[in-house]
This record gives C-alpha cells, sequence and structure tokens, in this order.
C-alpha cells in the first residue's frame, strides 16, 4: 500500500498555518508550536509571513476537520506570546508523490 492510500485510510486533514510572530520572536514561538501536538512541521520563512506550522487533523463524521482545526486555533495556538497574525490554509484536495 502506497502512501497516498494510507493517508486516505486515516482520514487526515493536512492544514497550513501562515503565521506572523513578534519581531525576534520566531524561534521562540517556533518552539511553542511544536509542543502543539497537531502540529507536525514549522518553517521559518521569509516572505509576508514569518512561520508557516503544517498541522494535522483526523477527520471526524460527528466533528468535521474544519472544526477540529477552529479549536485548535482558539484554545492552542493563537494563545502563544508573540504570535500576531495567522491565516489558515485547508486544502480541498491534495496529490501526494
Amino acid at each position: 500500500m502506497d502512501n497516498e492510500e494510507t493517508r486516505d485510510l486515516k482520514q487526515i486533514a493536512e492544514v497550513f498555518l501562515l503565521i506572523n510572530v513578534v519581531s525576534g520572536k520566531e524561534d521562540s514561538v517556533a518552539r511553542k508550536l511544536m509542543r502543539v501536538p497537531e502540529i507536525r512541521k514549522v518553517h521559518t520563512v521569509l516572505g509576508e509571513y514569518d512561520l508557516i506550522a503544517v498541522m494535522e487533523v483526523e477527520r471526524g463524521f460527528i466533528k468535521p476537520a474544519a472544526d477540529k482545526v477552529a479549536e485548535i486555533l482558539k484554545t492552542k495556538v493563537r494563545k502563544i506570546a508573540g504570535i500576531s497574525h495567522t491565516e489558515t490554509l485547508i486544502p480541498i484536495s491534495s496529490k501526494v508523490k
């Protein structure tokens, strides 16, 4: 079974968080983000945003992925000191090689 089939069976939603932080707090915020269980990767980037975090949540029949993402953002991510703005991207389809 290839990687794409395995991910489909697990019904994992991958979410991208584009994050702006207070100047000089990038490393501190990245470390705190990595403590959030659902966040799998944090990239420091150049451009309009300072960090990109990759979050994975399990899709559910009772609670859709978007609801889970919103809950994690409100209760965990946006409470991290140093974060000034977030933008959330939830892909509607993906291709995996």
